[in-house]
């Protein structure tokens, strides 16, 4: 592994998390007794490559999500920053993107309701990205996707050229500054991190995972978290 250089990851969690109802957001909901946040943030604290974290929150929030991290997370292992998210999920990352540390090299965005990643990952994420400069991990589709037009299929994807992408999506930090500087100077929206990148010009390699890099958005994704930590699946 070359040596440390200074990496900042971007952890997302201004959405409301509406789809899954309720009086608490998702992202502060309780896994096996512990919030999907604090198992989020877990490993990006213990990893020695990953130097500074920035949560982005709900403006109301700001105040609880910085409290919840000191309850597990006291003293922090290194410091970190809780902001408000902008409107959209482009706009938390932009802003987050600006608070980073001039040292910033790398950046590492991950939404904060996936909260089964590994250590491992996050390296192998890290030594990519320094050779390739923007990486996204992804896993092989298992069923046959299809195009639709109104009610009706209209034509079947290749599959072997599909991957489905999931984060921490791993970026060199001026690439990804660019890159959402060129994407608001365009109108351009996306909901990725890679597509912005894609969209400046950049090549993005894709690293194959497992699958159950889940994002919690609903009930079944809860359930299915429930039963990975039961059953101790190994990501």
């Amino acid at each position: 592994m070359d040596s440390l250089i200074s990496s900042t990851a971007i952890i997302t969690g201004a959405g409301a998390g509406l789809r899954m109802g309720g009086e608490v957001k998702k992202q502060y909901r309780m896994l096996d007794g512990i919030p999907i946040l604090i198992r989020t943030l877990e490993p990006f604290f213990s990893s020695s490559l990953i130097s500074n974290i920035i949560v982005t929150a709900p403006e109301e929030d700001t105040e609880y999500c910085e409290n919840i991290i000191h309850q597990y997370f006291d003293p922090a292992p290194k410091p970190f920053l809780v902001i408000a998210g902008g409107m959209e999920r482009q706009d938390s990352v932009f802003g987050a993107l600006q608070q980073c540390p001039q040292d910033t090299a790398l950046v590492f965005i991950h939404d904060a309701v996936r909260p089964f990643i590994s250590i491992e990952l996050i390296e192998e994420l890290y030594d990519l990205a320094l050779k390739e400069k923007a990486v996204v991990p992804a896993a092989r589709l298992k069923n046959t996707i299809k195009q639709v037009s109104g009610d009706y299929l209209e034509h079947t994807l290749v599959r072997d050229r599909l991957v489905q992408v999931f984060t921490p999506q791993v970026f060199d930090y001026k690439l990804i500054l660019d890159s959402y500087i060129k994407a608001y100077n365009d109108g351009y929206i996306s909901t990725d991190d890679a597509a912005l990148a894609e969209h400046f010009g950049a090549k993005v390699r894709y690293h194959l995972t497992g699958d159950l890099n889940i994002k919690i958005t609903d009930e079944w994704d809860l359930t299915l978290a429930h039963l990975i930590i039961e059953k101790n699946i190994i990501i």
